[in-house]
């Protein structure tokens, strides 16, 4: 939620190119931030069960990257179509 918040403002502020970077840059390592400084010992589930906080962190950053562009391109379609 705070990655799409983060991304509307920037939406509303810097239109739509900037709503794209953000949401998948920015947006992505402000919630990892926030979990590294609010949240610190979820982490140990992920620890136990075998997975590395590098591991866990990068295919976190693939999977936001891959849903981004898919939500990007819908956008893209839905403003296309008007």
């Amino acid at each position: 939620m705070i990655n799409l918040s983060l991304s509307s403002i920037a939406w509303v502020f810097g239109g739509f190119e900037t709503f794209k970077y953000v949401l998948i840059i920015f947006g992505f390592f402000s919630c990892i931030l926030m979990k590294e400084v609010n949240y610190k010992n979820e982490y140990l589930f992920y620890y136990n069960n075998g997975i590395s906080k590098g591991y866990l962190v990068f295919y976190s950053f693939i999977m936001n990257f891959v849903f981004s562009l898919l939500l990007i391109l819908v956008i893209n379609l839905i403003l296309k179509l008007k």
